[in-house]
């Protein structure tokens, strides 16, 4: 039996705090080759690459009434929403997606204690 490789598809997540937190989104996995395909369009075909894989979404309009997660649907979205969606489904595809909240093992960032370091007085001959 070989390797079937990664999950067919990706979640998109926003990390509390996101301007976008609470949307969800799953869509289809693409090939390095169509990837590479719509990163190196001179065109922008990546947004209709992301509706032509979205599988579904939590997305509502303003009745509550879901959006379908089709290209149509897209229609009715924020287009901030939308190129955020399709970013982070774009980065997700080669593992750099942002969206999602560092584990709670990584460590805060703090920065390490500055030790003393001791200086002296350069000599005139350096100093000029």
């Amino acid at each position: 039996m070989g390797y079937k490789g990664t999950p067919r598809t990706v979640k998109i997540q926003f990390a509390q705090g996101h301007e976008h937190h609470g949307a969800e989104a799953r869509a289809r996995r693409m090939s390095y080759g169509e990837w590479e395909d719509v990163v190196s369009s001179e065109d922008d075909n990546a947004m209709a690459e992301f509706g032509k894989r979205l599988v579904d979404w939590n997305l509502e309009d303003d009745d509550g009434q879901p959006i379908p997660a089709t290209p149509e649907g897209m229609r009715k979205v924020d287009t901030g929403l939308l190129t955020a969606l399709k970013t982070a489904w774009l980065q997700s595809i080669v593992g750099v997606h942002d969206a999602d909240p560092l584990p709670q093992s990584s460590p805060s960032g703090e920065p390490s204690p500055v030790e003393s370091i001791p200086t002296e007085a350069m000599s005139p001959s350096l100093a000029s």
